[in-house]
């Protein structure tokens, strides 16, 4: 019985050996954990030629092995030189279009080298000491470093652009911008109107030299069919192709001095010339009016009777009142002197282009259709005898 205190106190210390033993051995574990570097390889990155604004770069895609960073360092004399921008710390994994900022801006086309380093440290930020780097350059499986160059070409510029449309009269088929800056070769585009915004593109310049250019005329497709808000837009050519290529990657929009977009604004009245029509057949008359079967104006005008010139129109007889747009059956146009002979004559349709109410050198002939002829026709009279 005197022997029971020694197996208890036995059984005592050796649980508490073990006890302290497992202790030890956990603490030691986590410690050898935090301590265990992170992996520096199997690294990879892939970049291509681009053109950029001289601010950054994108990167096509990085293969880390644990979290780091994509580090852009200049040439120098073929061989990786000054640190001139880190990207932000990047997980593990593969990693697309990842951009990389300058520290300085580009001032010029440059061939730069880009590596993946690792966060060694794990504190999330990129740290250089020169000429030694505290996060470490990547590897690929080869065991050669993961890095890669590209050539950078510097984007034509966006500013100072600008444009400027005036209010103005068109038939719809045409339109003049009064004038437009480009900071490089670029383009001039007329759109619709979408929501307050440019839209739809209805007429596109030929390209156009760095510089200012005045009443720049375009033909329009399609053309405008009513009076509208319309936008002149200023295009530079940002990927030099010499062809007029809107979007993300290609062509962008200018902008002004004071950070706008180079866009020019203005209602334009739109006085459509077709389909105007015009049909009258022979007739006896009095002399005094002539009766025309159908006349129809596109927009609002004249209906004009004149005589014979060898088989074209000649000179004017009389013409009706202002009429608005629409169709006109039986409509009687007085003369302005009384026939005295039977004659062939004309009628001819004409558009109020200048909007002064009256037939004048500042108006236009209606047309059949968009491309089509005047709205014009002969027919032969009769005069009436008493």
């Amino acid at each position: 019985m005197a022997r029971h205190p020694l197996l208890v106190l036995s059984i005592a210390l050796l649980v508490g050996a073990c006890s302290y033993e497992t202790a030890g051995t956990t603490t030691t574990t986590e410690a050898t954990l935090s301590n265990t570097p992170p992996a520096t390889t199997p690294a990879a990155i892939v970049i291509s030629d681009q053109r950029v604004e001289g601010s950054s770069l994108v990167v096509d895609s990085v293969t880390l092995p644990a979290p780091g960073f994509v580090v852009v360092r200049e040439d120098d004399g073929g061989s990786a030189g000054a640190v001139i921008g880190v990207s932000e710390v990047l997980p593990i994994g593969i990693v697309e279009r990842v951009p990389v900022p300058f520290f300085v801006p580009l001032a010029e086309a440059t061939l730069v080298h880009v590596t993946v380093q690792i966060d060694i440290d794990g504190n999330g930020l990129f740290e250089y000491q020169p000429p030694e780097f505290i996060d470490a350059i990547a590897t690929r499986e080869t065991g050669e470093p993961a890095s890669a160059t590209a050539r950078l070409m510097l984007l034509a510029p966006l500013s100072p652009a600008d444009a400027q449309l005036d209010e103005q009269t068109t038939d719809g088929t045409t339109l003049t911008v009064a004038s437009a800056s480009l900071p490089g070769p670029g383009f001039v585009a007329i759109q619709k109107n979408e929501a307050q915004e440019p839209g739809a593109i209805v007429g596109t310049s030929d390209l156009l030299p760095a510089g200012t250019v005045t009443d720049l005329r375009f033909e329009l497709d399609p053309p405008l069919r009513a009076s509208q808000l319309v936008f002149a837009v200023v295009y530079v050519d940002r990927n030099e192709n010499g062809v007029f290529d809107p979007g993300d990657a290609a062509d962008a929009m200018g902008v002004r001095g004071d950070g706008t977009l180079a866009i020019g604004s203005a209602v334009i009245t739109v006085l459509v010339r077709s389909p105007g029509a015009a049909i009258v057949t022979d007739q006896e008359s009095t002399g005094d009016q002539i009766l025309i079967d159908v006349a129809t104006l596109p927009s609002a005008g004249f209906v004009e009777v004149l005589t014979d010139d060898g088989g074209r129109p000649g000179s004017r007889l009389g013409v009706s009142e202002l009429l608005q747009p629409g169709r006109y059956p039986n409509l009687s146009v007085p003369l302005d002197e009384t026939l005295a002979a039977d004659a062939t004559l004309w009628v001819r349709v004409w558009v109020d282009y200048d909007e002064d109410g009256e037939l004048s050198a500042g108006d236009l002939v209606a047309l059949t259709d968009v491309d089509g002829d005047p709205v014009e026709a002969s027919f032969a009279v009769t005069v009436a005898t008493s």
